[in-house]
């Protein structure tokens, strides 16, 4: 792993939706647990300096229906998904976004991308972070689902763990609003995927992260 001082952090989360009945698709070996219906996350560089924004709604292929309970905490309705575009389309421009203007410039030189739009060179100038681990998880299953590989994923370090590490040192999961808490900061509303991941930075600004990320990874 090349020096994480040199490299953007790309601190992202999703929404998902699962489907009204116990039933789950299951295509190219995976059982399709969430569907993404929302990608956000914010560029920073190793610092905290806010880079960029990215926020995108995805249109489901698989789960149509959106669950009443996913729609009531996100606020995210059909209707909005309507003119959204899949997984398939969003998904490589969200990958291009994360590899834009990479702090170490670091690109492979012939620029050869995979299916998924990722470059050959695996996730070199950027890494993601997170709250826990479900996010990466759910974005490799929602690759794999469709046939797309995952082999130039960054690394992905779980903030999470961080908080419990440095601020309550006490081996819970807690909750990103716990965190907010905490920590007296002002949130904006949660659950949603840019929203969530602005929150997250807005904590990850406590933590001392002089010594790098190493052993935080999901």
């Amino acid at each position: 792993m090349s020096n994480l001082g040199t490299m953007n952090y790309i601190t992202f989360d999703l929404e998902w939706n699962t489907p009204i009945t116990r039933y789950r698709d299951v295509q190219n070996g995976v059982k399709l647990q969430g569907e993404i219906v929302q990608i956000g996350a914010v560029k920073t560089t190793a610092d905290l300096t806010v880079l960029d924004t990215f926020s995108a709604l995805v249109k489901p292929q698989v789960y149509h229906k959106m669950l009443k309970d996913i729609t009531e905490l996100t606020d995210i309705t059909d209707a909005m998904l309507a003119d959204a575009r899949p997984f398939t389309e969003v998904l490589p421009e969200f990958l291009a976004w994360c590899r834009a203007g990479g702090a170490a410039g670091i690109n492979d030189a012939a620029g050869n991308n995979d299916a998924a739009g990722n470059n050959d060179a695996a996730g070199e100038g950027y890494v993601f972070c997170s709250w826990g681990p479900n996010d990466i998880l759910y974005l490799e299953d929602n690759m794999r689902y469709y046939g797309l590989e995952i082999d130039g994923l960054p690394e992905c370090y779980d903030m999470q763990v961080v908080f419990d590490d440095q601020i309550t040192q006490d081996g819970r999961d807690y909750a990103l609003s716990y965190a907010m808490w905490k920590l007296d900061i002002h949130p904006n509303r949660s659950h949603d995927a840019l929203n969530d991941a602005l929150n997250t930075v807005e904590v990850m600004r406590h933590f001392d992260l002089s010594d790098g990320l190493d052993g935080y990874e999901v």
